[in-house]
């Protein structure tokens, strides 16, 4: 009998503040229905604003621009979005604390995180919610059902924040400069948002090869 092929294993790069990364998310569940047990999910943070200082204007009007452009895709939660977390005047400093608090929920399970991150997707670029801040961040947490104590004590971990600011490193050495990014089997990279039917047609082309044996290849996809 044939053992059945080891799953195909994708990181997905993302920071819980950027719009591009919301509609990755929505685009690639899909696509997570579809492969099924093909594909082993891992999502990393990758925060596009590490230092903890106030945005600039020239920040402020770049953000909100991207927010607009990602208004223009078509799925009907774009219409949604909105430019009030950039433009309201409570603009969050730095991506860490919302990142540690998805770290912090991923110990009560894929699931916890998975609620936690929808959550703070919702208030923060449909609603215009700073979600790093920390009664913010409590405020959804306990609104998901986390267990608090625990949430509490990893969030306030600087273990935690070490952590995230180590992937990040780890992270922009192998390549990655920006979210949302695919990382496929450690060799081929997808970045950017991309339509369902391209990132189906790279999952595919990356399981064909995986599962093909070449001698001597080394080949790495960046796209």
């Amino acid at each position: 009998m044939k053992p059945l092929p080891k799953p195909l294993q994708i990181t997905v790069y993302q920071d819980v503040l950027c719009s591009w990364c919301y509609l990755a998310d929505l685009r690639l569940e899909t696509l997570k229905q579809e492969f099924g047990d093909l594909i082993r999910w891992r999502v990393r943070p990758y925060p596009l604003r590490v230092h903890d200082k106030r945005p600039t204007e020239k920040e402020l009007r770049g953000l909100t621009e991207e927010v607009r452009r990602a208004q223009q895709e078509p799925e009907p939660v774009a219409k949604l979005l909105t430019t009030e977390l950039w433009q309201g005047g409570d603009a969050p400093r730095t991506s860490i604390p919302a990142l540690a608090a998805l770290e912090a929920a991923r110990l009560q399970g894929p699931a916890a995180r998975g609620y936690l991150a929808r959550a703070m997707q919702r208030a923060a670029l449909e609603q215009g919610v700073n979600v790093t801040r920390t009664d913010v961040i409590f405020e959804l947490a306990s609104r998901v059902g986390l267990n608090m104590g625990p949430f509490s004590a990893a969030f306030h971990s600087q273990d935690t924040r070490k952590l995230i600011l180590d992937e990040h490193q780890l992270a922009s050495s192998r390549g990655v400069r920006g979210v949302p990014t695919l990382v496929i089997a450690g060799r081929w990279m997808v970045c950017g948002l991309r339509d369902v039917t391209e990132y189906r047609e790279h999952i595919l082309t990356c399981l064909g090869k995986l599962h093909t044996p070449r001698a001597g290849s080394s080949d790495r996809v960046v796209h």
